[in-house]
């Protein structure tokens, strides 16, 4: 999701930290979203909106910058199948006559983006 441009004035620095606690709070909890407000006294949207806010604020300056991933070719017979290894750890065989638009479909769904 890309990140929600701002506008307008900037949140007290109080509230700001107390929404900070609060998400704290909230990942220690083990309590769902909606418990947790219930709980807190907050409504889910402001939690959300929050939670956008805090993430977008903590975001790395490159964070929107295309990553390069380093790719080591190694020779190979010619029918030996294409092993694809994700950052996540994932990693799959292809065939050597395998459909390369296929992988470029796929890959977005499991969390790589495009160099």
């Amino acid at each position: 999701m890309p990140p929600v441009p701002r506008t307008g004035r900037r949140p007290d620095p109080a509230t700001r930290k107390r929404w900070q606690q609060r998400l704290d709070r909230f990942r220690r909890s083990g309590l769902s979203i909606p418990a947790f407000c219930d709980r807190e006294g907050v409504s889910a949207a402001s939690f959300y909106s929050w939670r956008r806010r805090l993430q977008v604020d903590a975001a790395p300056p490159d964070a929107d910058k295309a990553r390069v991933i380093p790719v080591h070719l190694v020779s190979q017979p010619l029918a030996a199948p294409l092993q694809v290894v994700l950052p996540s750890g994932l990693s799959f065989r292809l065939s050597p006559d395998h459909d390369l638009a296929w992988l470029r479909q796929v890959l977005p769904l499991l969390g790589v983006r495009p160099c």
